[in-house]
């Protein structure tokens, strides 16, 4: 595989959020217009509690109708969960235990990320993985996964990022392109360009991504963070359109999130000492 080519889509993020208040429950001030499809995050409409082979569920991608494909940080196991018969339809075991991150399906391709930038790339049911190394540039911890048709690339939501990558505290999406195999900075959050919003500071700090998605209708990036309890909602270009302060009841600890093709949003929670759980949040507004 050829040295991946460390490129630069760097967006420009604006500069116009909110005022944060971390005692309050969600709250969500937007720049823009409002969205075509809208959630209300204080109200699932559903909640699925996970078995306990994902009590540490750490991804979640769509698989098809009902199914959703699950990963936890610690087996190299592959899970699709059902959600109308709310158990696990099969399973593959694709890798040694490990810590891994995320998952995401591409057409007939499954990709499991390592929390070092490793993909594991097989087919269900295949026994043959493909190991592919990202060439992201230093030691980075990376956290999330997801893929943009529009581009045909894997996007790579870094947690915290290695000093050869950034030394100034940036916040950091790699992509990965899955027919050039190579790896560009395709977004970056500089703090400098946050302070006027409020996301400073400690909530800066706070801001650690652990899992990233795609709306499917509007193309907008959903970036979430354990750490902190938020949810940054970005336009394709990078501009902040809502940033989302999760209620830590509610959203215990999250790090997985996707979109089902019809807008329908989840989001994955590990079970810290409990059970794992996905919450469903269906589109409030959709034009459909």
């Amino acid at each position: 595989m050829p040295n991946a080519a460390i490129g630069g889509v760097v967006a420009v993020l604006a500069l116009w959020m909110w005022s944060c208040d971390p005692s309050k429950k969600e709250k969500t001030t937007q720049t823009e217009a409002p969205a075509a499809y809208a959630y209300d995050y204080t109200k699932p409409t559903a909640k699925y509690e996970m078995p306990a082979v994902l009590k540490e569920i750490s991804g979640i991608s769509f698989y098809q109708e009902n199914q959703l494909l699950c990963v936890q940080d610690e087996a190299g196991e592959a899970f699709v969960y059902d959600l109308a018969q709310q158990k696990i339809e099969k399973k593959h075991l694709f890798g040694p235990p490990d810590d891994y991150e995320d998952i995401v399906q591409v057409k007939d391709e499954i990709y499991a990320l390592r929390s070092d930038g490793k993909l594991f790339n097989f087919k269900w049911g295949d026994k043959q993985t493909r190991e592919i190394e990202t060439d992201l540039p230093g030691k980075n911890d990376v956290e999330g996964l997801t893929y943009n048709p529009e581009n045909n690339r894997l996007y790579l939501a870094v947690k915290e990022a290695s000093k050869k990558a950034t030394d100034k505290g940036d916040k950091l999406i790699y992509s990965f392109d899955l027919k050039r195999r190579a790896v560009y900075e395709e977004l970056k959050l500089i703090e400098s360009r946050f302070e006027n919003a409020g996301l400073k500071g400690k909530d800066w700090k706070d801001f650690k991504p652990s899992g990233v998605a795609i709306q499917p209708q509007t193309g907008q990036v959903y970036l979430l963070s354990s750490a902190g309890h938020r949810l940054l909602v970005l336009s394709k270009n990078g501009s902040p359109l809502q940033n989302i302060e999760l209620n830590p009841s509610t959203f215990r600890q999250p790090e997985g999130i996707c979109f089902a093709p019809n807008g329908t949003l989840y989001i994955a929670s590990e079970g810290d000492g409990k059970k794992g759980y996905i919450l469903q949040f269906s589109p409030a507004n959709s034009p459909l």
